[in-house]
């Protein structure tokens, strides 16, 4: 991915990909004739050809080779999401009998029937691990390290997310793996970021709950007082979706250059940047959002839960052009678009507990299945609330099948974006270890490389040393 990528303008014809890539240079055009190498590779084939399987699944990941020695949740994330786009991901595990501690964190996918469960046929697992390969190695032995080696060699992308300084100690580290493969985009995901970031918090281990509260989202989350860890794991969650952006932006980079990059981020950096008005609403007035409001949202008003005579509707009016409609035909109030204090969005949150009152007075002069209709005929939007059997019922809900170790086939949850209107075929999950001897048969092992001599030579040529 780079220098395989590129292709020369002048023979684009019938292939309109290759307008985005920069021409080649002679030195690299002579370099390719020497090796007999195709202008355009993607892994062993094509692009053109790789980029569709035969089932009509896009997957634009095709031929790209990721190693990923990740553990809990924010990398097996981030790397399940590029195996869902074809990557083929090697998932680097313990070689204890137990491999990633994520399997066991539920039993949730166990079989049913009154047989023992399979312990690693967890949720977190299935979510997480679906359609990589387990290989489960020492790194404190040498023959297994130097396997590592054998595959980074041919790898796009390295991604950690071990304790800080393990993977550098063990002689995986992102500084010396660059220096030895150029080309090759190294990620390292961390609690709270590299030493001239993080200051004395870069080496601390840390965990989703833990960066949570670090943050502050988890005051912002719960009462006064009471701070509460979020529904789901939302720092793991965050981590994993900005890294998977970074890794292509990553890919992308090695396409455009020819040279990789190393990327690194970490849980806090991913919460914070969540948290960016928050904190701009702190540094101006010195308190920040207002908390402990339950379904409510801190800088738009109406948008809350309301009582109707039933179940409670939330609603939410996002604009002047939907309030006026609001007032107009739900409520059917329209002296209150003359009233001074519902005059902007900026006016009803200063008054809110004055308007709330008004609203949910109209709201419970009507059965709730008219106030939803009337709702629906505005063009008003609203949500009910629900709990995971709402969840689970729910006539949007998507689902795909996924086949877990013990060969029981689970209805997991569509990948959210779609292609071509199809869901994403999922990949099975891997039992622990179960790709180890094929790996080891395809990559066997070398000592460890020594860095790539780059001196003197242009970036294009540094690329096509590797």
């Amino acid at each position: 991915f780079g220098s395989r990528f590129h292709q020369d303008r002048e023979t684009s014809a019938g292939r309109p990909w290759a307008r985005w890539a920069p021409p080649l240079s002679s030195r690299m055009r002579a370099f390719q004739t020497l090796v007999r190498a195709p202008a355009v590779r993607l892994g062993a084939q094509s692009f053109s050809r790789r980029c569709f399987a035969a089932d009509g699944q896009v997957r634009p990941l095709e031929g790209i080779l990721v190693l990923s020695m990740e553990q809990a949740m924010a990398a097996p994330f981030c790397t399940s999401r590029l195996a869902d786009a074809g990557a083929r991901v090697i998932k680097i595990e313990r070689d204890d009998g137990k491999g990633d501690f994520a399997r066991g964190y539920d039993n949730f996918c166990a079989r049913k029937n009154g047989k023992e469960g399979v312990i690693e046929d967890s949720a977190h697992s299935m979510w997480l691990n679906r359609g990589k390969e387990s290989l489960c190695v020492n790194i404190k032995k040498e023959e297994d390290k130097n396997l590592l080696y054998s595959i980074i060699e041919k790898a796009d992308v390295f991604v950690q997310n071990m304790a800080p300084g393990a993977t550098t100690r063990s002689g995986f580290g992102a500084a010396d793996l660059r220096k030895k493969f150029p080309k090759l985009v190294t990620v390292d995901l961390s609690g709270y970021g590299n030493p001239q970031d993080a200051g004395s918090y870069w080496d601390m281990k840390a965990y989703d709950m833990l960066v949570q509260a670090e943050s502050g989202i988890s005051v912002l989350a719960g009462m006064p007082g009471k701070p509460v860890r979020c529904g789901v794991s939302a720092a793991d969650i965050a981590m994993g979706m900005y890294a998977h952006a970074a890794v292509l932006e990553g890919l992308m980079h090695v396409r455009n250059t020819g040279e990789g990059c190393h990327i690194d981020a970490s849980l806090f950096g991913c919460l914070a940047d969540w948290l960016t008005v928050s904190l701009f609403h702190y540094e101006a007035d010195g308190q920040g959002p207002a908390i402990g409001h339950g379904l409510r949202h801190p800088a738009i008003q109406p948008y809350r839960d309301y009582k109707t005579r039933g179940d409670p509707v939330l609603i939410s009016v996002q604009n002047e052009r939907e309030f006026k409609q609001f007032c107009e035909d739900v409520l059917e109030r329209p002296e209150l678009l003359q009233d001074e204090r519902f005059s902007s969005n900026v006016k009803r949150c200063e008054n809110s507990a004055e308007l709330d009152k008004i609203i949910e007075a109209s709201f419970m002069k009507l059965d709730r299945k008219d106030l939803i209709a009337k709702l629906k005929k505005e063009r008003i939007a609203f949500g009910q609330v629900n709990g995971m059997r709402g969840l689970s019922e729910h006539p949007a809900l998507v689902r795909v099948p996924v086949k877990v170790p013990s060969g029981d086939i689970h209805q997991s949850i569509a990948a959210p974006a779609r292609f071509n209107g199809k869901p994403r075929i999922m990949g099975d999950v891997p039992a622990l270890g179960a790709h180890t001897d094929a790996i080891k048969a395809e990559f066997g092992g070398r000592k460890q490389p020594e860095a790539a001599p780059t001196e003197g030579l242009s970036g294009t040529a540094r690329a096509a040393q590797q």
